[in-house]
């Protein structure tokens, strides 16, 4: 058995390294080498960069969302039998697929309804059907 030791104190601010007692550091390109791809241009929360990432995740999380609904299920993996890294990877893409073709198809439904049927007559209607056409060649053999 072992003896509970009491939980360490926090270091006073002024024993903390710089990094941990300020509330902001800036990154200037380059800073971060090879990681500079990762960088974000606009400082955190400030309206500039609320106006361009809240939509983009507002989107993202929606998706996600619809991807892990009660249809799909997704996020369940007794979904996706499949075993192995591929394999799972591989299942993943064709499910985002197929809903993807869901959405998309819920959407034309939506907003591009079928016209609905005329009660005209076309012109196939006013016309006799002909004879079916007599097969060039040799009957098939019989039994």
């Amino acid at each position: 058995m072992y003896k509970r030791q009491p939980p360490l104190r926090d270091q006073r601010p002024e024993d903390q390294p710089k990094v941990c007692r300020q509330q902001t550091i800036t990154l200037h390109p380059g800073d971060l080498g090879h990681l500079d791809k990762f960088r974000q241009d606009l400082p955190y929360l400030t309206p500039a960069w609320a106006g361009t990432y809240r939509a983009v995740r507002a989107n993202t999380e929606g998706i996600n969302g619809r991807l892990k609904s009660f249809d799909l299920d997704l996020g369940e993996p007794k979904n996706r039998p499949a075993h192995g890294r591929v394999a799972q990877t591989l299942l993943i893409a064709l499910i985002v697929t197929v809903a993807n073709d869901n959405f998309l198809d819920a959407w034309r439904h939506t907003h591009q309804p079928e016209p609905a049927p005329s009660d005209t007559t076309t012109e196939l209607d006013s016309q006799e059907v002909a004879d079916p056409p007599i097969p060039a060649g040799k009957p098939p053999p019989g039994p």
